[in-house]
């Protein structure tokens, strides 16, 4: 018995047909070449038929490549360098790590104006300056009176700290630096008219001028508020001319 012959399909018999031209090496066979590449297209070949060794090394060119198919499974991410656009989006996570540190230096200058704290700047409140805290002013007044046959000056001006005093002020606790003017000098207050100072508890007056030549001063605690915490009194008496004062103070809480 004779089997039966095997068809051959159109694409073996083409290439059959080319493979017998290209051996004769006849002008023939490179039309048929051509003509064979037009024959056999990509629809020709099976999925994953090629392996990769069957490809000249750099012959597939990127623009080959279809878009957003290739993930982190088919690159060596060890060679890549770092992105242009991911440099600037460290740039802007840097400025804005830099923006943030200054905002809060800022901040910190708020709390901390010329090196002291929010809580050292105080104005008259129900809350007491801070203990070791040291505040300064100035004091000044002055009277004349003409129209008395013995003209008789005694005057008095009233201080307001910037804050309570950590204790009660007396007569006591407020007095003048040493200075023939004064009747209540206190030689623990060594400091000056220019650099005020006063030890804890207490109110120091630095005399920088007087306006009678015999008036005397003294400091005092606030009249009928005896122990207050808000303020003090500056006193000056003259009993022969004008009387004044002019100074300025410290105080130190406890």
């Amino acid at each position: 018995m004779f089997s039966k012959p095997a068809r051959v399909s159109p694409a073996m018999g083409v290439a059959l047909v080319a493979l017998a031209l290209a051996v004769s090496g006849s002008p023939l066979a490179q039309g048929a070449g051509t003509r064979l590449g037009r024959i056999i297209s990509g629809r020709s070949i099976k999925p994953a038929s090629l392996p990769g060794n069957r490809l000249t090394k750099a012959s597939v060119a990127g623009d080959r490549i279809r878009l957003n198919t290739l993930t982190g499974k088919q690159i060596k991410e060890s060679t890549l360098t770092t992105v242009p656009s991911a440099t600037n989006a460290e740039r802007a996570k840097s400025a804005a790590t830099s923006t943030n540190a200054q905002r809060a230096t800022n901040a910190d200058n708020a709390l901390a104006l010329g090196g002291t704290a929010a809580a050292g700047f105080q104005t008259y409140a129900a809350r007491s300056i801070p203990s070791g805290l040291t505040v300064t002013g100035a004091f000044g007044i002055s009277s004349s009176v003409t129209t008395l046959t013995t003209p008789t000056n005694d005057i008095r001006e009233v201080v307001q700290l910037p804050g309570l005093a950590s204790g009660d002020l007396s007569d006591e606790t407020v007095n003048f630096a040493t200075t023939p003017a004064a009747v209540d000098p206190d030689l623990s207050c060594t400091g000056s008219a220019a650099a005020p100072t006063a030890p804890p508890g207490k109110v120091c007056l630095y005399l920088t001028q007087t306006q009678g030549a015999t008036t005397t001063v003294d400091g005092e605690a606030i009249p009928l508020l005896l122990g207050s915490r808000a303020g003090f009194v500056v006193h000056a008496a003259d009993a022969d001319s004008a009387a004044g004062v002019f100074g300025t103070w410290a105080y130190t809480a406890a």
